[in-house]
């Protein structure tokens, strides 16, 4: 397997941290695009969102997306939303990188988006309004989200060493399975 895998699913699933640990372990380069769509910008996400708007904010996620798409041997972290547009989907599709997308329960998302307050998205809500929004958001995006190659569960009683571990092990076992 040399072609991207590519990260996807809802904010506060591990994207971020399980991917990085998941480079580490396969001696692969890693990247987060929101990452690199604030190294472009120069501001936060919430700042794009705040200062530019959302939709700014998808036009550069889409041209850093393209970009990780030509890149071999890298765990890519999508945004949560970036799954969402077509033109990702078939760019990722394209690349014929490995799309697995990362689920938590409710619960557990809205004890991991607590812990910090930069959730553009959820910015300013009160608990019940999270909750309601997320329950929301999550019902809009299974669809886009099911696309995935591949689906693997966090959970807060599985550390993100743990995960990587445990995920790798999926990896290898789907492309023992497709090759």
């Amino acid at each position: 397997m040399k072609s991207p895998i590519f990260l996807t699913g809802f904010m506060a699933t591990g994207k971020t941290k399980i991917g990085r640990l998941l480079a580490g372990l396969l001696g692969w380069t890693f990247v987060d695009t929101d990452a690199m769509i604030v190294d472009r910008a120069g501001k936060s996400v919430s700042e794009i969102f705040s200062a530019d708007g959302e939709t700014a904010f998808r036009e550069l996620e889409h041209t850093v997306v393209l970009e990780t798409c030509a890149a071999p041997r890298t765990v890519v972290s999508l945004g949560g939303g970036a799954i969402l547009q077509d033109g990702n989907r078939q760019a990722i599709s394209d690349s014929e990188g490995l799309l697995v997308c990362l689920q938590a329960d409710l619960e557990t998302i809205l004890e991991r988006v607590s812990r910090k307050d930069n959730r553009p998205l959820l910015a300013g809500l009160s608990d019940d309004q999270k909750r309601e929004k997320i329950e929301r958001m999550l019902a809009e995006r299974a669809p886009h989200y099911a696309c995935a190659d591949m689906t693997f569960a966090t959970s807060n009683h599985l550390d993100a060493k743990t995960a990587a571990q445990r995920l790798l092990a999926q990896l290898e076992s789907h492309s023992t399975c497709t090759a």
